[in-house]
């Protein structure tokens, strides 16, 4: 039976924003800055940097002035960053890739077959593409359809509804959520295992009802994922030991 979705689902996007820099410490930090749906200003750092989002009235001074206040968080999560980089993932037939929580090898499917997992086996259809991108873009379809699922899921135990559920391409910021009822997900989540996933769903749908860290919205969590807990530590474990795909 196939799955109807009651809402739009989208791609991976590219990055947004215009590439700014501000100066911290004595140093010159590089960001991205971009205009989002969102009632405050938005400061977050991932392997790719520092970036800030802010509603369209908040002025550039005003934010540049809130990362300056946040300075000291910069900076430390920003020399987090550096020392957890991972080299690059090898590329090789055989190689290992985590999915869901477990891990399969990665081979070229013969010439003329699909791309398919077969148990920890997955074969990949790259006549025309690299290995690598043959495994992301099979990847990121899994995660869009994964999640999709799971959202149609949890979605009526909030009692709230998703207008759009999009991919991004995140490391620490595992999701996202405007108030108008626009998700995103890192859809490197596929590569763990089923119940982060839903807890990180579940966060995400609490937000669309409340916009905060109230006790009341850790409640509505406990009540979706009652060892939420012990998956919010599992997860800040695991960001810093993801490959470098």
């Amino acid at each position: 039976m196939q799955l109807e979705l009651p809402f739009r689902v989208e791609p991976l996007a590219p990055p947004k924003g215009r590439t700014r820099h501000i100066q911290l410490g004595g140093q010159i930090v590089l960001y991205t800055f971009r205009r989002a749906r969102r009632r405050t200003i938005g400061i977050a750092v991932d392997e790719q940097g520092l970036h800030a989002s802010a509603p369209r009235w908040v002025t550039l001074t005003e934010v540049e002035a809130f990362i300056r206040e946040k300075q000291a968080w910069v900076l430390r999560k920003l020399r987090e960053a550096r020392a957890n980089a991972r080299p690059p993932f090898q590329w090789r037939e055989g190689a290992r890739l985590p999915y869901l929580g477990a891990e399969v090898g990665v081979f070229t499917a013969p010439v003329g077959a699909p791309s398919r997992l077969m148990g920890d086996r997955l074969e990949l259809a790259a006549a025309s593409s690299t290995l690598r991108e043959s495994a992301l873009d099979w990847l990121r379809a899994r995660a869009l359809a994964l999640f999709g699922e799971r959202v149609a899921a949890l979605a009526p135990c909030v009692d709230v509804g998703v207008r759009r559920l999009s991919l991004s391409n995140a490391r620490t910021q595992w999701g996202s959520c405007t108030t108008d009822g626009r998700v995103r997900l890192s859809w490197r989540l596929i590569h763990l295992r089923i119940a982060l996933i839903d807890y990180v769903v579940a966060h995400e749908l609490v937000h669309l009802r409340h916009m905060n860290h109230s006790a009341r919205f850790w409640r509505t969590v406990e009540r979706i994922c009652p060892d939420y807990q012990a998956a919010r530590g599992e997860l800040r474990a695991l960001s810093h030991s993801l490959p470098e795909l």
